[in-house]
């Protein structure tokens, strides 16, 4: 049986140019094992959830995904904690900024599943995006 879980890593945080099997692959290279829950803002789900439902699928690892206000509201964080619980993550992937990125991280605490934050895309010129990290 494996040991505990890896800390929580940031692999590929940021880097804007790593595709989503690169980041897959990551998450298997540092030991980390589905199912995965997401955690991620409006403006990221409609691009990325596809990705994640071909990658994911491909490595046999279930997932959920889960869109919350990108500052999300303490009884929403203790939803989404009581989610993660239920569905039995082994890890779990934030795709938002980095205020939602440090509730999650404040909610899976030193006993819950590894958070790893997945890369942002480029910061645009004007506008109201911001990378993750």
């Amino acid at each position: 049986m494996a040991g505990p879980p890896p800390p929580p890593s940031d692999p590929l945080t940021g880097a804007a140019s790593a595709t989503a099997a690169d980041f897959v692959a990551a998450l298997v290279r540092d030991g980390l094992v589905g199912p995965v829950f997401v955690v991620a803002t409006d403006d990221s789900v409609g691009t990325l959830a596809p990705v994640w439902s071909e990658e994911f699928a491909r490595i046999g690892w279930r997932h959920r995904v889960r869109v919350l206000a990108p500052v999300a509201g303490g009884a929403e964080i203790a939803d989404v904690a009581e989610e993660i619980v239920g569905f039995g993550a082994g890890v779990i992937v934030v795709a938002a900024g980095p205020d939602l990125v440090a509730a999650v991280r404040r909610m899976a605490g030193s006993e819950g599943p590894p958070v790893v934050v997945w890369p942002a895309p480029p910061c645009p010129v004007e506008g109201n995006a911001r990378p993750a990290d």
